[in-house]
């Protein structure tokens, strides 16, 4: 008696027949009987999977008619992905110059295709669809920060400039990267300079200078660390300039710089892409002796306007006296008015005072000014 295969295929189900290595057909749902010796079959599930089998060649080469009634046929050229959607998802990205089959079932089918030599990013609105995707979809991510663009780079040239946003990538037309440029304000400091000023005296100066690159690809295309360019060029110019001057000049400008060395700053980053904004000198550090110097002039400056200012307030009290003593010699009663006050004191400072003769008695003991100067 023969052998016999009975065999169910489901809804969701298809079955490849063969018999003894040889194709014979593909089946939907149902059930099947084959009779006699080597039949084999494959049941495959068919939620709009792709089949990778051992029969995909030939599926794919059109030697089974059959291929085009149970499959949808995907395949890419060298410069094309395809994005291919079930039912308005993605369920799969197809890399360059592949051949792939999918199950027919009764979902909606559709494929788009890419050019990834225009251009290797995905566009924007399927970004986030290949980040649900994950590694099945074959992309690499960047992120652009607000406050910074990227420089996209393919096979280490230029392509485009990206704005701040998230971008996906297909690598296999070449290396694809991205490089970031800040382009918010920065600050640099130009530390430890030691200079020569024109009368001879070393000095030690800080720099501090603010910048903004205003140009990324020329900033990139002229210098490798913009920061490092700057710091050279805010040196030289600040060494040249200071080394003219003397050392009074230069304290006295402090941290002013001339406008011939901004100038001069500003041309250099305007020709390397980016924008020199404020200058100032932050520090200046003269040698212990030259320090100690300057603290005993400020030191003796001070005590001469100290000195200054007392011999002020002194003729400003003597003219006081002055004046009231004028006042006196005119009007007597005020000279009155001034013993009783001294009176009042001197009685404040004694615990017992004993009267000879009343009140009066004392009054007229007092001698007014008047007499007092006839009587000397």
């Amino acid at each position: 008696m023969s052998p016999v295969l009975r065999l169910v295929v489901g809804d969701h189900e298809r079955v490849i027949f063969s018999r003894h290595g040889r194709f014979r057909g593909i089946a939907g749902p149902g059930i099947y009987w084959r009779f006699g010796f080597g039949h084999s079959a494959e049941k495959l599930p068919a939620e709009g999977l792709p089949y990778r089998g051992a029969w995909s060649d030939l599926l794919l080469n059109g030697q089974s008619p059959e291929a085009l009634a149970f499959f949808h046929r995907v395949e890419t050229k060298a410069d094309e992905v395809a994005f291919v959607y079930k039912n308005e998802r993605l369920i799969a990205v197809e890399a360059p110059s592949t051949r792939t089959l999918y199950w027919k079932t009764l979902a909606n089918f559709r494929v788009e295709l890419f050019r990834v030599a225009e251009r290797p990013l995905a566009p924007s609105a399927k970004v986030a669809e290949l980040g649900r995707l994950g590694r099945a979809a074959g992309a690499q991510y960047f992120q652009v920060p607000d406050g910074s663009v990227g420089l996209l780079l393919v096979e280490g040239k230029y392509r485009e400039t990206l704005p701040p946003g998230q971008y996906a990538s297909f690598p296999h037309w070449g290396s694809v990267s991205v490089e970031l440029v800040d382009l918010r304000v920065q600050s640099l400091e130009v530390t430890g300079q030691e200079i020569l000023t024109s009368d001879k005296v070393s000095l030690r100066v800080n720099i501090w200078v603010e910048y903004q690159i205003t140009d990324p690809l020329l900033a990139r295309q002229s210098v490798v660390r913009p920061a490092d360019h700057l710091y050279k060029v805010v040196q030289m110019a600040v060494r040249q300039s200071l080394a003219k001057r003397t050392l009074d000049a230069v304290l006295e400008a402090r941290t002013d710089l001339d406008e011939a060395v901004a100038a001069e700053v500003r041309a250099a980053g305007a020709q390397f892409g980016y924008r020199v904004g404020a200058m100032a000198i932050k520090d200046i550090i003269p040698p212990g002796e030259v320090r100690t110097m300057l603290e005993q002039v400020v030191a003796a400056e001070r005590k001469a306007q100290a000195n200054l200012i007392h011999r002020r307030e002194e003729t400003a009290a003597t003219r006081s006296l002055l004046n009231t003593a004028r006042l006196m010699a005119e009007h007597p009663l005020l000279v009155r008015m001034k013993e009783l006050e001294a009176l009042e004191k001197i009685a404040g400072k004694v615990e017992k005072i004993h009267l000879y003769g009343g009140f009066d008695a004392v009054l007229r003991g007092l001698v007014p000014i008047g007499q007092a100067g006839e009587t000397e």
